[in-house]
């Protein structure tokens, strides 16, 4: 039997909850309305569901049951008002997370705005919702953006042995500094700082895609 992935939206944002009520009377949450479809994970179903910004515990429940991933898109749901998604609370209960960028509500593709958005949300849920909830850290956000979004893939997002080389080579000789970096710190200054002038090329699988 062949499965085919499924990605959609989840609890975006409270307008749209209260309208999947309406369509859905019957369910008991939105999670559950993709349920009974078959269209929330399990059974081999790989699913993504973007967003997940008010996911009440029964949601949470059965999106870490069902082994559904949830793609963090912090621009979109700071462009449209959506609220701020509770990324360390998922982390925290095992969710798989990854991030996305939601071009139709968000403004850039870049996986590293995706990071630093993703930090700056999360600082934002610290101080306004719970203060429980420490921010993300620079390692966390690029685990998201990497192995985090990359393991609904298989093996990839890793340099780990037996993982396929997926690579972006970045020069960031040009971005200035008058101090040693680690590289951790070089990381950070990356994801806050480089942009596609500071790509020098790209593998998918092993292959280059891109040479600049």
């Amino acid at each position: 039997m062949l499965f085919l992935a499924v990605q959609s939206h989840l609890s975006e944002n409270k307008d749209e909850i209260a309208w999947v009520r309406e369509l859905c009377p019957q369910c008991e949450t939105y999670a559950h309305a993709y349920e009974q479809f078959g269209l929330f994970g399990g059974d081999g179903v790989p699913t993504i569901m973007a967003h997940c910004v008010w996911c009440n515990e029964a949601e949470e429940k059965l999106i870490r049951k069902n082994n559904v991933y949830v793609a963090h898109c912090p621009q979109s749901n700071m462009n449209l008002s959506s609220g701020i998604a509770p990324v360390r609370r998922y982390m925290d209960n095992g969710i798989n997370t990854g991030l996305g960028s939601d071009i139709a509500g968000g403004c850039h593709i870049s996986i590293f705005r995706a990071m630093s958005d993703a930090v700056q949300a999360s600082k934002m849920y610290w101080r306004l919702v719970d203060q429980t909830k420490k921010p993300l850290s620079v390692n966390e956000v690029f685990y998201l953006g990497t192995a985090g979004g990359g393991s609904f893939f298989g093996k990839t997002g890793r340099f780990d042995k037996g993982y396929e080389f997926d690579a972006v080579v970045i020069d960031d000789n040009s971005i200035a500094t008058t101090n040693p970096l680690s590289i951790e710190e070089r990381i950070a200054r990356v994801i806050y700082c480089s942009d596609d002038s500071h790509i020098r090329a790209k593998y998918v699988r092993g292959e280059q895609i891109l040479d600049f």
